[in-house]
């Protein structure tokens, strides 16, 4: 009996491990997730960068299916309340593949962000935090983005509803998708590359 015990919680440990996720996998659904949050909410350069370290704190601790909407995902909602202002936050709750944006699918955790947009098509350049982000903010008791100020939009690109082609709440796929001749887009690789050279640029004075 004390045998079968151990296999089982063998098992379920294995099982536990498979569903985690490795550090450059958090960090590619963290881009792809944040680049597209960048687009429908229109996000400062700096709103950019911590929302993209927030959703990859939230995706590197994503290990069973309580944690979806347990106290990462809590965590996460406050984290960008503190970055986003009231009507970004507002039209970013929303919004379900941003709000919500794992579920669970035959034992996997599935981003729905999918399905809106296609793969490997992005919008903005990759921030800063792709390069050098390891996830560290998740192990602190107070929040990294609390009492910080960040670069807001000018008021002409505050975020509207239906501004990525859609209205909030409806289905279906968005009226330009990225990578089409009405919506230009890019590839990862030029994304993450236009990255690097912006993070290679002497500051501007």
């Amino acid at each position: 009996m004390k045998r079968f015990i151990l296999t089982m919680v063998a098992v379920l440990t294995l099982g536990a491990a498979a569903n985690a996720m490795s550090y450059k996998q958090a960090r590619d659904q963290a881009f792809f997730l944040t680049d597209k949050m960048a687009y429908e909410l229109a996000l400062s350069d700096d709103q950019y960068n911590a929302v993209f370290e927030i959703n990859m704190d939230y995706i590197m601790c994503l290990d069973v299916y309580d944690d979806i909407f347990g106290t990462f995902w809590e965590r996460r909602n406050n984290e960008l309340r503190f970055v986003l202002s009231p009507a970004q936050y507002q039209y970013y709750m929303q919004l379900e593949y941003f709000y919500r944006p794992v579920s669970w699918e035959n034992r996997k955790f599935v981003f729905s962000i999918y399905n809106r947009y296609p793969k490997n098509r992005y919008f903005r350049a990759a921030p800063p935090g792709y390069q050098v982000y390891k996830g560290s903010n998740r192990y602190f008791d107070h929040s990294a983005y609390h009492g910080r100020t960040f670069g807001a939009p000018d008021s002409k690109s505050q975020p509207k509803p239906g501004s990525g082609g859609m209205q909030p709440g409806m289905s279906g796929t968005p009226k330009s998708q990225p990578g089409s001749k009405s919506q230009p887009g890019m590839t990862k690789r030029q994304a993450v590359n236009q990255g690097k050279q912006r993070m290679s640029q002497p500051p501007r004075r």
